[in-house]
């Protein structure tokens, strides 16, 4: 339709008088000071908006509304009362006749609701999920303003196949899609895509045959639909769609409310991140290629495994990181092109002899070589001397050219066998520790920039407890942002969710866990450690075999029970680790939770009571490799 307003006026003054008599003499009369060209367009747009309409409408599913069957010339449509009234009023408005006008009318009421309809599921969508889970590391950074805008586009895979997408809202550097549920589409997260924007050459001069290339950065699927959030690869360019979306963005201010969830997304992940940073019972190790000095990062929950470590000996950590059998798994990593991780398992040993504390550093592989080693460290333990197995896990970043390792404690029952046999120290001369030759290191407390270093190769997932009444409930969950090296449950969102109790083994496990969170919350200093067995012959079908490993009598026990649910399930070992939480919201996100409460207060209040029934944070870690390689100690050569 033109632009020009007396135009529009004279097509809705002339449009209703098509099918009567005096039609020609009335706009001959009406366009009398209206040159031949503009008559001819004036004529072509009311034709076209009398004309009897084809097909018949059918609002069924459509509308959230009773449809009913409508019966006209032999044509059945489906109304509901609304649609029905536009109807009528079309008929007499146009002599009996149902037009293109009418059927538009009709069909704009449809898409107002299914509008409203989709506002709606998003709205809902972002309460349910809005505790549900985030990636630790992962930077929402879409903070510049979108439109909710609703368009055709092709979206084509790195196979060559082409699908067919409806645009949610769109932005300068990033767009959501909407498209039908396909199982095999839930996958796309990472994947590079092209998108063709073909819905704008209707409405714009617009080449609907120019790809552009972006990148899947979200995956989420409700009801029968599967939404998709992209990241535009180049973002600087000025080509026609960077210029047409400014221009849309630019021209839809006053028109479109400010979305701000991108802004709640960033401070439920960064606030959670600092509640998670400050529960870390594991030790985090920072160190970047080719440097002489690594982080060890402070948290208020590790400093008893902190002090341990450097109670006889200051530099014992920058002589493990100098191991050997740590070298080659880093030199492993290195190598690879995707990030992934290495565990490495040892037993440490401090002895008193001669009146000095010595330490020793014995690894798996040694006890795998040697299994006679397993009696000197049992008659060390039986003899009253610390001998405690660690497992190290290793990722290295190629883009950051960072390691980072993650010291965790495991509790074995190897402390509880007893033997009669006296030490041989003879054994363990060759695993002396000697001090550290080329690394020294530095402590990072939790107040300094560490935490913003650490969280995109975290390796533990969490899970964050809320107090609801009288009971603690998870309610979110921090994910590891790696994608290689992980069991397949850690990657589904339900292992973390579905199920409180079945997550943490059954209930027995899980109402220990809380007790022991109560009692630290008292005050009582304890270990708050518990390692949990997990089995799971199917994803649709979870099965939780949970047992803390420290309840077996002997080493032997707990060997051939990890041996027999590795060969019978798909097993899986986490160490859990709970802390209590401060419940201090960080200052830093106070100006992004102020931006938020600007324009939904209520949504920035929601957040704020999250944020103050959050009680305890778990930190949970993948040792299923160790516990199946300390496993095979026990099997005969």
């Amino acid at each position: 339709m033109s632009s020009d307003a007396p135009i529009e006026t004279l097509v809705d003054e002339l449009k209703t008088d098509y099918h009567r008599s005096q039609f020609e003499s009335l706009f001959k009369r009406k366009t009398a000071h209206l040159s031949g060209p503009e008559k001819l367009k004036l004529r072509m747009q009311i034709t076209e908006l009398a004309k009897p309409a084809l097909g018949v409408v059918d609002l069924r599913k459509k509308i959230p509304a009773e449809v009913e069957p409508y019966t006209f010339q032999g044509r059945t449509h489906y109304f509901d009362l609304t649609a029905r009234k536009i109807f009528e009023e079309g008929l007499r408005a146009y002599k009996g006749v149902f037009t293109n006008d009418t059927k538009a009318k009709i069909l704009a009421l449809k898409a107002h609701h299914q509008k409203l309809a989709e506002h709606k599921a998003q709205e809902q969508e972002e309460q349910d999920n809005a505790l549900d889970n985030f990636v630790a590391g992962y930077e929402y950074k879409r903070s510049e303003e979108r439109v909710n805008l609703v368009t055709a586009v092709k979206m084509e895979l790195a196979d060559g196949q082409r699908l067919n997408a409806m645009t949610v809202d769109v932005s300068h550097s990033g767009v959501q899609l909407k498209l039908p549920f396909e199982q095999q589409l839930t996958g796309l997260k990472h994947a590079r895509v092209t998108l063709y924007f073909c819905g704008f050459s209707d409405d714009f001069t617009f080449d609907a045959n120019t790809g552009y290339e972006y990148r899947v950065v979200g995956v989420k699927n409700r009801d029968t639909c599967l939404y998709l959030r992209l990241k535009r690869f180049d973002e600087s360019s000025d080509d026609d769609l960077s210029l047409l979306l400014s221009d849309i963005v630019t021209k839809s201010r006053r028109r479109y409310k400010i979305n701000v969830e991108h802004v709640a997304q960033q401070v439920i992940a960064r606030g959670h991140e600092n509640y998670w940073f400050n529960a870390i019972q594991a030790l985090p190790i920072l160190l970047s290629n080719n440097s002489s000095t690594f982080a060890v990062i402070r948290t208020a929950a590790n400093q008893t495994l902190l002090n341990s470590w450097q109670q006889h000996q200051g530099d014992l950590l920058a002589e493990l990181l100098e191991q050997t059998w740590v070298q080659t798994s880093v030199s492993v990593l290195k190598d690879s092109r995707k990030e992934t991780r290495r565990q490495v398992t040892f037993f440490r040993i401090s002895l008193p002899v001669n009146k000095v504390w010595r330490e020793y550093l014995l690894p798996l592989q040694a006890l795998q070589t040697d299994k006679s080693l397993m009696a000197t460290l049992s008659a060390l333990r039986a003899a009253g001397y610390g001998t405690r197995c660690y497992q190290l896990t290793i990722t290295h970043s190629n883009e950051k050219q960072l390691i980072y390792s993650e010291l965790n404690a495991i509790r074995t029952p190897l402390w509880q066998n007893k033997t009669d046999e006296k030490p041989d120290l003879s054994r363990l001369q060759d695993y002396r520790s000697k001090g550290a030759e080329k690394l020294n290191f530095k402590r990072l407390s939790d107040e300094s920039s560490a935490k913003h270093k650490i969280f995109p190769h975290v390796l533990s997932n969490a899970l964050f407890l809320y107090k609801r009444g009288v009971e603690w409930k998870p309610e979110l969950a921090g994910l590891m942002s790696l994608t290689e090296g992980l069991p397949t449950l850690f990657n589904e969102t339900e292992f973390w969710l579905a199920n409180g109790d079945r997550i943490l083994g059954g209930r027995r496990l899980s109402s220990h866990i809380r007790q022991k969170l109560r009692q630290l919350s008292d005050g009582n200093e304890f270990s708050s450690r518990i390692l949990i067995l997990r089995v799971s012959s199917a994803l649709q079908k979870e099965a939780v075999m949970g047992r803390d490993i420290g309840e077996y009598e002997s080493f032997e026990e707990a060997a051939e029970y990890i041996r027999f649910l590795n060969d019978n399930s798909n097993f899986v070992a986490v160490l859990v680790s709970a802390q209590p939480c401060a419940n201090r919201f960080p200052e830093e996100l106070s100006e992004s939770l102020s931006y938020i409460h600007r324009y939904l207060p209520h949504r920035a209040k929601e957040l704020e009571h999250n944020f103050s029934q959050l009680q305890a944070v778990m930190t949970l870690t993948d040792v299923t490799q160790t516990l199946i390689d300390l496993s095979e100690l026990t099997v005969p050569s």
